[in-house]
């Protein structure tokens, strides 16, 4: 069956109407791996434990999703996205199940939105991806996947603060693109969930983000910044009104033989001294009908009292090989290490492992990802 007429069978066992759009598009992605850890912290116990199992999306989170667009006439468009994950290989056992579908957090919540596009740009809202999020993605030459993923030292996963992969309520404006350079202006309404409680002064934790690109030729160059407000509501820890504000600057050059990446985040919260950092230089090379991906990341919290400053260092190799446009094999290993108390843990998108403070941790992952 051609995948328009899928789409729109599916989306009729959704709706149960007829369903009119210019472009129906049914798509998704099925990844599994068998992969490998040590040094994670076992399930109310001690010590350090190892893991090894078939898992669903290592390198990307298995997926299923719908999408659209509808000419409104004058070169204005409709536009539509629903998405939700799901766990190809049942459950993951060490974790990243998100209620039941591993990764997005419930029922088409790895991304959902509806919006306009034109001339002017495109608006959108919903459940939307961060744009620092987006930007690290393509930084990253492991895609914020495999188990040499930047998230596993990302300030957007690990800065205690909340995940910062994904937000509710939101509203965004994305520019049109000038000689390679577009700009995204996002504004959420109710970070972290729908029933967050309001605090003491009466408000939810509200966040806008601002993030400038530049693409062109070999060059990608870019900033972000984001601003979360009344953190009482994420932590209770913070005072009433205090605002973490977050940064990155990165950038790559395509030499042709290899592409270099690199970035640096910067996390503080009013109010407190000190503040979390990540860095991250990568590579990636070309090698027949796939890439040698390489990366090296570290992670730094002083923020407050952590006198100790604890610190995490990532060193991660990987292989893809391309079997076609759509189907590629993929390898990867990293190894963190870990001091003055940091708990980091190798990680990928399947799974949630905790660490172990000052202790060491490997990832090893081998597997299969196929996109439709």
């Amino acid at each position: 069956m051609k995948k328009s007429l899928l789409a729109l069978a599916v989306i009729g066992a959704f709706s149960g109407s007829a369903f009119a759009a210019d472009s129906v598009q049914l798509y998704g992605i099925v990844d599994m791996g068998i992969a490998h850890y040590t040094g994670v912290k076992p399930s109310g116990g001690t010590g350090e434990a190892s893991f090894t199992g078939l898992q669903s999306g290592i390198q990307s989170p298995s997926r299923i999703g719908i999408k659209g667009t509808e000419d409104l006439g004058g070169g204005l468009s409709a536009i539509f996205n629903a998405e939700t994950g799901f766990c190809a290989a049942g459950t993951n056992v060490t974790g990243g199940n998100s209620g039941g579908y591993c990764s997005g957090g419930g029922f088409m919540q790895r991304q959902s939105y509806v919006g306009l596009t034109g001339s002017f740009g495109t608006v959108v809202g919903g459940r939307l991806y961060n744009p620092a999020y987006n930007n690290q993605v393509a930084i990253d030459p492991f895609g914020f996947g495999l188990t040499g993923s930047i998230g596993n030292t990302s300030l957007l996963t690990q800065n205690g603060v909340a995940n910062l992969t994904r937000a509710d309520q939101t509203l965004a404006y994305i520019t049109p693109n000038f000689s390679g350079f577009n700009a995204t202006l996002a504004y959420t309404f109710n970070v972290g969930s729908a029933t967050q409680p309001i605090n003491t002064a009466g408000s939810t934790s509200r966040a806008y983000w601002l993030s400038g690109n530049y693409n062109n030729g070999p060059i990608t160059a870019g900033v972000d910044y984001s601003q979360i407000t009344n953190m009482q509501n994420i932590n209770a820890a913070f005072d009433i009104g205090a605002k973490a504000k977050m940064y990155d600057i990165f950038g790559g050059y395509d030499f042709g033989i290899a592409k270099v990446t690199g970035l640096y985040s910067n996390l503080k919260v009013d109010g407190i001294s000190g503040s979390q950092k990540q860095w991250m230089l990568g590579a990636t090379v070309p090698v027949g009908p796939g890439a040698v991906l390489a990366s090296y990341s570290v992670y730094k919290n002083d923020m407050g009292s952590l006198a100790s400053a604890p610190e995490a260092k990532q060193a991660a190799i990987g292989y893809t090989y391309s079997l076609s446009k759509r189907t590629n094999l993929y390898a990867s290993y990293s190894h963190i290490s870990n001091s003055n108390g940091a708990a980091i843990v190798a990680n990928s998108n399947a799974s949630t492992n905790l660490g172990v403070a000052n202790q060491g941790s490997n990832g090893f992952a081998l597997g299969i990802r196929h996109k439709f």
